[in-house]
């Protein structure tokens, strides 16, 4: 795993600003994380290009805890933002039969950050996880690579000079530097398109969402690599990192 871990870091920071990893899940899987998604698409965030969101998604099922603690996930999450990452986000994604292309952008937290935003270190890491197979057809996602590394908001005009689609298998995953300029495709197949996105980030950022609140009977269930991720330990993770920089000085 040392070596897959690496090689993905590399393209995360000076490569391509993603990677593919294959087969995180088996078909089947896959295929049962599908169905949970598609059977809260009721409960969805209904936006104007045909995309449904989902959310907080350890909360509402906590299978996908299981799923976000991948030891080979936690493993370049840890190479890329530190032993002490936490886990930002756990949502999903539908794209309905004839959705619109989602906007460019880059991801939480460099959004909010003025240009200029530093590749190293890096501070989010995007999981997109493909709940099946991701064709041009059905809309895999659009990114740009090495637009890491340009600094800057993006650029309509640069990124479809650029952009490539994102495909690959039923359990396979695109791990993306959060500065990646990326964008959702259009769905011209006749299924919805589903994947499972999750992000990390480096200790001092700011969660994207409020992932609880959590039972106690959920966070005794906790694994020690989940409640690492949740904060469970927010305190106690600083004052060991401040512990470490203060060694430096």
């Amino acid at each position: 795993m040392t070596d897959e871990i690496e090689a993905a870091r590399a393209a995360l920071t000076g490569g391509d600003g993603f990677t593919i990893l294959q087969g995180l899940l088996s078909a089947d899987e896959a295929a049962a994380a599908r169905g949970r998604l598609l059977a809260m698409k009721d409960e969805a965030t209904h936006n104007d290009d045909g995309i449904l969101a989902l959310s907080n998604l350890i909360h509402r099922d906590a299978y996908f805890a299981g799923l976000v603690t991948h030891p080979r996930l936690l493993a370049l999450a840890h190479a890329l933002l530190g032993g002490d990452a936490r886990l930002a986000a756990v949502g999903g994604r539908i794209l309905v039969p004839g959705c619109k292309p989602g906007g460019l952008h880059v991801d939480y937290p460099y959004w909010a950050m003025n240009p200029g935003m530093p590749v190293e270190p890096a501070l989010m890491l995007q999981v997109i996880w493909m709940l099946e197979p991701f064709t041009e057809q059905n809309g895999g996602t659009w990114v740009a690579p090495g637009s890491q590394a340009w600094g800057s908001y993006p650029e309509q005009a640069r990124f479809e000079a650029t952009a490539i689609q994102a495909t690959g298998e039923a359990g396979d995953a695109v791990v993306s530097h959060g500065l990646l300029w990326h964008r959702t495709a259009v769905n011209r197949s006749s299924e919805p398109r589903v994947a499972l996105l999750v992000n990390y980030s480096q200790l001092a950022v700011q969660p994207m969402t409020e992932m609880g609140p959590f039972t106690d009977a959920f966070r005794d269930a906790a694994s020690p690599e989940l409640r690492s991720l949740l904060g469970f330990d927010h305190g106690r993770a600083l004052r060991r990192r401040a512990a470490r920089v203060a060694g430096y000085q």
